[in-house]
């Protein structure tokens, strides 16, 4: 009945982390609007940061308990979900999506060597606050990069007339996305702790929790924003919104958690295979991407297969 009980919280928990993180989105994308941000910079950068505050937040709040190994596992499982599950849904339901940014395809390796650098920093079972730093010089240089870059600024979102009565709904648009900031920091909180107690009733550990429980939680917002990107015929934004929340999740989220709280390797088996599986994950999406101009409903499916063989191989590990 306890087990039961905690299930339910930590449903309830990820159902309020998901919500608020929508209305974050939303709220975050209306503001862009009102600033007349370029739907580029939308995607890879502020939807990228959007959508991975779960992600952010879980990684604040396990450093903070302790239990930074839950951020570690969220990270590795939120890259894997969103590169193969997320990213073969869209997909598929798209029957396709046409590669637009040329961005996309000439940072391909650029991006993959910075998402595997939590992987290789980790061959000492260690991520002190020493490479926590490197993580974050990593992520201040690769956004300086995209920022710097005159194609990711061509295509402009359509912005509204700046007058007082838009004035005052970008305003509260703002208000609305801190307020949504605030509950999401009170639900990630409640994520981390549900998530404790789930490993210890299960005798599971907090890495293989993160690895699929909190990272299949966190991975929605990716998940709903590739969906909404189908239905309103942008799908090549969601490309970019995937690639910028991978390389969030390895370098800012992994950086600042290992700056709070270092993270110690229990069960090196365990990130071993999940690391090395995330690697593999990231190569095959970036043949997809260097090879082709777009990513096919025959690679999608490949992309769910990839999906449903990490699962198995990690129930495999465990037993």
């Amino acid at each position: 009945m306890t087990m039961f009980l905690y299930i339910i919280l930590f449903l309830v928990s990820v159902y309020i982390l998901v919500k608020s993180g929508a209305i974050a989105v939303k709220n975050l994308v209306a503001v862009a609007r009102y600033l007349r941000i370029s739907e580029y910079v939308l995607a890879f950068i502020l939807m990228a940061l959007a959508t991975s505050l779960p992600e952010f937040f879980v990684g604040i709040n396990s450093a903070l308990s302790k239990a930074s190994i839950l951020s570690l596992g969220n990270v590795i499982g939120s890259n894997i979900v969103n590169l193969s599950f997320v990213l073969g849904a869209v997909v598929i339901i798209a029957k396709g999506i046409r590669i637009e940014s040329k961005i996309a395809k000439r940072d391909t390796w650029l991006v993959f060597f910075i998402s595997i650098l939590p992987v290789l920093l980790l061959i000492d079972k260690d991520l002190s606050r020493a490479d926590g730093v490197i993580l974050l010089i990593a992520f201040i240089w690769y956004f300086r990069r995209i920022l710097k870059d005159k194609e990711a600024f061509k295509k402009r979102m359509n912005h509204v007339a700046r007058t007082v009565e838009e004035f005052w709904r970008f305003i509260k648009d703002l208000i609305v996305f801190i307020l949504a900031i605030v509950i999401l920091l009170g639900s990630s909180w409640a994520v981390v702790k549900t998530a404790e107690l789930i490993a210890q009733g299960l005798n599971l550990t907090l890495a293989l929790i993160g690895l699929i429980l909190v990272a299949v939680g966190t991975s929605l917002p990716e998940l709903v924003f590739g969906i909404k990107s189908v239905i309103t015929k942008h799908e090549g934004m969601n490309l970019g919104n995937l690639i910028g929340s991978t390389v969030i999740n390895s370098t800012l989220i992994l950086g600042i958690t290992a700056l709070v709280f270092p993270i110690k390797i229990e069960d090196f088996n365990l990130i071993l295979t999940s690391g090395l599986f995330m690697i593999l994950t990231i190569l095959i999406v970036n043949f997809f991407i260097a090879t082709k101009d777009k990513i096919s409903l025959r690679e999608g499916m490949i992309l769910i297969g990839l999906y449903v063989l990490f699962l198995i191989i990690e129930f495999m590990v465990r037993s």
